[in-house]
């Protein structure tokens, strides 16, 4: 059976099994009453832009966006120009018709203009549209550029898409791309495996125990998915994110399908990386990293009545929550949003942007996360969306949407959307270090510096806090606890605030005469912060600051001392906390007043010792499949021989939600 006949089984075995949504600051936000009408989840309709060499290869596959972005920041792919500067690009319609095509190529230092062209001839089909850009000859060789291809379609004026550009003498991007693919199909093809043992750098220190990770280091079987058997069931349109007339970086963004153990087939998301050097004709693999998680579908994985398998995954960073009382819990596999309530054996399929009747390449392939916030004793639910939003009310945007889920009708409901003009990455540096919705509808968000407070009913934005520089602040677990220096220094603070966002209550911790504080972290709930003699803290001549803490605090939520650590003699330089503990970099004082380096110490948090009845992330290790994820639930499902799954009926949309908050840079 062949790839594509394995991918239809595997896709009628599926249907049958389931059958039965930066700002940077808020400068302004004005509230605006209007009638507010509502819309669910539409299908995803922007089309896909890709280069596209002379011999006819895809590459550098781009996504629309229908707002004006931060164009700095978009330039996750790099396009080699042909020597004549004559860019062939294919925009897949997607059963849209094009209606104009224009460029804009800017200099990325200040994103000044350069050139500004309107394209008159393409050739277009029902599928498909071939153009052209005849780049002037305005740039220099071997500069990057920023290269925005602006299309209108008859449902969209105007979408935007990013990349930068570099001219020179040939790239050779077919052979660089024709080389990565090659190397790509032997993890795939038994009888071409062997190949790859030349290109590997096979040693001791790679890690062989997961399929989900593996890399140059790594042996030719765990390259080749072992036992597994996976075969490619999407098309691998490589992106180019480096080139010059040596080296290369590629990445393969592609879907994989492989047969389990339950005559059923299981899909992987999978991206390789390759860094490649050309001399001559001669090319040479210098690094190779491959990450793959599998999609969760609730068909056979559940390993027990208290264990769900997640599968084969790169990392153990599963974002899950649980209820106090255990019956609900959530949980996000490959950027699906699932809940199970186990009283009742039953899951739901809350949230994803993945669907039915599509190839799922732009629903997949966008950036976006999402963040469980809370979950109650009824199923209920408050998370975030942050990134590109792939399709819906907001498709081509980036922004971060705020819904809650009602268990009970089954119904999801964007409560808020904040447009944003960031890449996705700077949007994880600088958005959603808290997330927060308390019970009198008041949800609490940081943004770069400020902490701001936004009424869910009367759309009041209020500034809480603002100046909190990375080092000054740290946030509980439950994001619900902030504390902070109030004059928002690191090292010549006198008080240390405590916020708590679920209640608006607070804590001021104040030094003594002659002392001063620092806060040093969380502990799930557990604030710690350090005290140290104002006279021993010195500002060295490498612009850090030595910072001797005679003793280090651990302060409960409900601010009583857990702990104080203070040992005669003995100084904490530096502590770092890891989990339920915090590592002490210790010091000693001299007799002419300097320090010297001691032995490290830990401090163990109440609850490590304690027996955890609550939800934990694990692993499984079997023969064929090697790691696996697997999450260990804080109440068993009552009937796991008979789980039930389901979807949430529809997401609603607040259609003028937008013009309600008007944001500016």
């Amino acid at each position: 059976m062949d790839n594509r006949e394995n991918a239809t089984y595997k896709y009628i075995i599926l249907a049958v099994a389931f059958m039965v949504t930066v700002v940077v600051t808020f400068i302004s936000m004005n509230y605006e009453t209007s009638a507010i009408s509502t819309m669910t989840m539409t299908q995803a309709t922007l089309p896909v832009v890709m280069m596209q060499t002379e011999e006819g290869q895809l590459y550098n596959r781009l996504y629309g966006y229908t707002q004006k972005v931060d164009a700095s920041m978009m330039g996750e792919t790099l396009t080699p120009l042909p020597t004549d500067k004559k860019l062939s690009v294919v925009v897949d319609l997607y059963g849209q018709e094009l209606e104009g095509v224009s460029y804009k190529v800017r200099d990325l230092s200040d994103l000044s203009l350069i050139e500004n062209t309107k394209v008159e001839d393409y050739t277009q089909d029902k599928s498909r549209a071939d153009v052209v850009l005849n780049i002037k000859n305005l740039i220099d060789n071997n500069k990057e550029y920023l290269l925005e291809v602006t299309i209108s379609t008859k449902k969209q004026e105007e979408i935007y898409y990013y990349t930068r550009i570099i001219s020179g003498t040939d790239f050779q991007v077919q052979d660089k791309l024709n080389y990565v693919l090659e190397l790509n199909s032997y993890a795939y093809d038994q009888t071409q495996l062997k190949n790859l043992t030349q290109y590997l750098e096979t040693t001791s220190s790679g890690d062989n125990s997961n399929f989900g990770k593996v890399n140059i280091h790594s042996k030719q079987s765990q390259v080749g998915w072992g036992e597994l058997g996976p075969f490619i069931e999407s098309d691998r349109i490589p992106s180019i994110t480096q080139i010059g007339q040596e080296t290369a970086e590629i990445t393969i963004d592609y879907m994989v399908g492989a047969e389990n153990d339950n005559n059923s087939y299981d899909t992987y998301r999978v991206k390789d990386y390759y860094k490649i050097r050309q001399s001559g004709s001669k090319l040479y693999l210098l690094d190779y990293e491959r990450e793959a998680g599998q999609y969760f579908d609730g068909q056979n994985d559940f390993l027990s009545s208290s264990k769900i398998n997640l599968g084969i995954q790169p990392d153990t960073d599963v974002m899950a929550q649980a209820s106090d009382n255990g019956q609900y819990t959530a949980f996000v596999s490959r950027n699906t949003l699932w809940e199970l309530d186990s009283d009742n054996s039953e899951l739901t399929k809350v949230f994803s942007f993945d669907a039915e009747d599509s190839d799922n390449i732009r629903e997949r392939g966008s950036q976006h996360e999402i963040r469980i916030m809370s979950v109650s004793d009824e199923g209920s639910l408050y998370f975030l969306i942050c990134g590109y939003m792939s399709r819906g009310a907001h498709e081509g945007e980036m922004g971060i949407s705020l819904c809650s889920y009602n268990y009970g009708e089954n119904v999801v409901q964007e409560e808020l959307y904040l447009p944003v003009d960031v890449s996705y990455e700077s949007m994880e540096e600088r958005i959603g270090g808290i997330a927060y919705v308390n019970d009198n509808n008041l949800f609490y968000i940081l943004i770069d510096d400020t902490l701001y407070a936004i009424n869910l009913i009367s759309r009041e934005v209020m500034t809480e806090v603002s100046g909190l520089a990375q080092g000054t602040y740290a946030v509980s677990k439950g994001r619900n606890m902030i504390a902070y220096s109030e004059n928002h220094s690191q090292y010549d603070t006198d008080s240390i605030r405590i916020f708590n966002m679920q209640d608006g209550t607070d804590y001021t911790i104040r030094a003594d005469a002659g002392e001063k504080l620092k806060v040093l972290g969380y502990i799930n709930s557990d604030f710690i912060y350090g005290i140290a003699d104002a006279e021993d803290i010195v500002s060295e001549g490498d612009g850090n600051t030595f910072f001797p803490m005679y003793q280090v605090n651990i302060m409960a939520s409900d601010y009583t001392m857990q702990k104080e650590y203070n040992e005669p003699g003995i100084y904490v330089s530096n502590a770092i906390v890891d989990k339920l503990r915090v590592n002490l970099y210790r010091v000693v004082k001299n007799a002419d007043g300097s320090f010297s380096e001691t032995t490290m110490d830990q401090l163990i948090n109440r609850e490590e010792n304690s027996t955890s009845d609550g939800l934990v992330i694990d692993t499984i290790s079997t023969t064929n499949r090697k790691t696996e994820v697997i999450l260990v639930l804080k109440k068993a499902i009552s009937n796991v021989n008979n789980i039930t799954v389901r979807y949430s009926d529809k997401m609603i949309f607040k259609k003028d939600e937008t013009s309600d908050l008007l944001m500016k840079h």
